[in-house]
């Protein structure tokens, strides 16, 4: 009797144990103004930057595609937004994350490149009217990460500053990941696209959160 009673307490703190274990992480608040970070900066915790949009493992096609492009008519030369992969990658990058209920805004700072960005939290992806630049992006957290998904984007931008292209299969995967209590984001960025590129490809940035907002920028056409 007593070593059905033993492991009968035992069970009980083994399933207690695994319900604390599997008690899901709060979504944390990523509310702020957040600058990119230099390429060779690091966070105090060893972090850098990994990785370009320039590195794009390109399919045979897709980079003679590439090789025709006049750049003279890239979007980001005409203040034209230029996509979410291109953009959390270019240099002096700002944004501000504005979380609402049901969705998370992002702004950009350079609003012409940049525009802005609605993450749908409360549904699935959707059929757009028309293809965007942005595309339909949808989220959730996962245990403290927010994972986004986008698809549906339009044939107007490039996936880097050499013209590579893109097709109608783009799909991009982002998590971005909090930091040193906030301090800091992580964003990792997966392109995947079966048309254009030989293998999903992936860049790591970080962000630093900064006490100062973001301002009136002015786009003249030139880079």
């Amino acid at each position: 009797m007593k070593t059905s009673r033993l492991f009968f307490a035992l069970g009980l703190i083994a399933a207690g144990i695994l319900r604390a274990q599997s008690k899901p992480v709060a979504a944390p608040d990523i509310t702020g103004v957040y600058q990119l970070l230099p390429d060779k900066a690091t966070t105090p915790d060893g972090h850098r930057n990994e990785g370009s949009p320039d590195q794009l493992p390109l399919l045979p096609a897709a980079l003679a595609q590439s090789k025709t492009v006049d750049l003279k008519q890239d979007p980001a030369k005409w203040c034209q937004p230029i996509g979410p992969f291109r953009m959390m990658a270019r240099e002096k990058n700002k944004i501000e994350i504005m979380p609402i209920p049901g969705s998370i805004t992002i702004l950009f700072e350079d609003v012409s490149r940049g525009l802005l960005r609605t993450i749908r939290l409360d549904r699935d992806h959707v059929k757009l009217p028309d293809a965007t630049w942005q595309g339909d992006s949808i989220g959730h957290w996962d245990n403290g990460v927010l994972v986004i998904d986008t698809n549906d984007f339009n044939d107007r931008t490039f996936l880097n500053d050499k013209g590579a292209p893109h097709s109608e299969q783009l799909r991009l995967i982002e998590r971005i990941r909090p930091l040193l209590n906030g301090k800091y984001l992580e964003y990792k960025a997966t392109a995947e696209d079966p048309k254009v590129l030989a293998k999903p490809y992936t860049y790591t940035r970080y962000y630093e959160k900064v006490d100062s907002e973001i301002v009136e920028d002015f786009c003249d056409n030139e880079e």
